[in-house]
């Protein structure tokens, strides 16, 4: 700009969200794995003599967050596993499970949401308000050809559908 350089960098932090140069999401999926290790290992730290109950609504307040999951769509398969399972890991050290009990039943007997259903409730949150919005220019960008068949709206529609197919 004018005479000044402008610094080039890979990712940068932006409201909360990393956003890399090569437009692949794993560095914020890398960043909410983070988040969720310190957020779990603070749990056991302080609340090790709470009651079950109690670490069950803190695992779901604390650690059920996926801030701006729904943009999730360009990311290597590792990554995504690595949330996955560090999830289900953190999970079963917060309620004092063994680490070779079932991740799925530990879920359904807790009453608390996979990575993916937690994935898909936010992308089917998300397409629901922007079909519900009022606002002139959203209704425009929605209607957009280049946004309805970009990888981000196809993802929701995928995501939605299984959601949908879930439930059936």
């Amino acid at each position: 700009m004018n005479v000044n350089k402008l610094a080039y960098v890979k990712e940068a932090k932006y409201l909360g969200v990393i956003i890399c140069n090569d437009l692949k999401d794993d560095g914020d999926i890398l960043r909410h794995l983070r988040n969720l290790y310190a957020r779990s290992n603070s749990i056991i730290r302080k609340c090790h003599y709470c009651s079950m109950g109690i670490k069950l609504r803190l695992f779901h307040a604390y650690c059920c967050t996926t801030y701006c999951c729904q943009l999730w769509v360009n990311f290597n398969k590792g990554s995504y596993l690595k949330a996955k399972v560090a999830y289900n890991n953190m999970h079963r050290r917060i309620l004092g499970y063994n680490r070779r009990d079932s991740a799925s039943s530990m879920f359904a007997n807790n009453a608390i949401d996979t990575i993916d259903a937690l994935l898909h409730k936010n992308i089917y949150g998300f397409k629901k308000r922007i079909f519900n919005i009022n606002n002139y220019l959203i209704m425009v960008m929605y209607n957009c050809f280049e946004i309805v068949n970009g990888p981000m709206w196809i993802s929701v529609v995928v995501h939605s559908k299984i959601v949908i197919m879930s439930r059936i």
